[in-house]
């Protein structure tokens, strides 16, 4: 039960998280996309982080569970990639430690998160089918 509530929160999570990022090529409501991409990034990271690792249901001597653990650790830094992308939203444009933050830098880190995310979807996928 508890599983199914936090994937839910997960999905929900991630389909705001899109929707902000779509709502910020309209100025008028960039300050409003950044707050969903906030809370979007956090129901992703909390229905991600408290449900139990999908690796765990094979023993540790599976072979499965090794790759399978290796993309549970790239979900994990995908999902940093989304945190920097979110902090990226909120900062005005400038330079922060010698370095330009313009208004459109989330998005670098945004596209590492998706293309992470893409990627081990397809992938833990062909794994649990083989």
């Amino acid at each position: 039960m508890k599983e199914k509530v936090l994937g839910k929160i997960e999905v929900a999570g991630l389909t705001i998280v899109l929707l902000a990022a779509c709502m910020w090529m309209l100025p008028q409501v960039r300050f409003w996309a950044s707050v969903f991409m906030a809370v979007g990034t956090v129901m992703l990271a909390v229905g991600r982080f408290m449900q139990r690792p999908f690796y765990e249901q094979y023993s540790p001597t599976h072979p499965k569970e090794l790759s399978l653990r290796r993309l549970y650790h790239q979900r994990v830094f995908g999902i940093v990639g989304l945190i920097l992308a979110t902090t990226f939203m909120f900062l005005p444009a400038g330079f922060y430690a010698g370095v330009y933050v313009g208004t459109s830098s989330w998005l670098i880190p945004f596209t590492f998160f998706v293309t992470v995310e893409v990627y081990t979807v397809f992938r833990i996928s062909a794994l649990e089918k083989s």
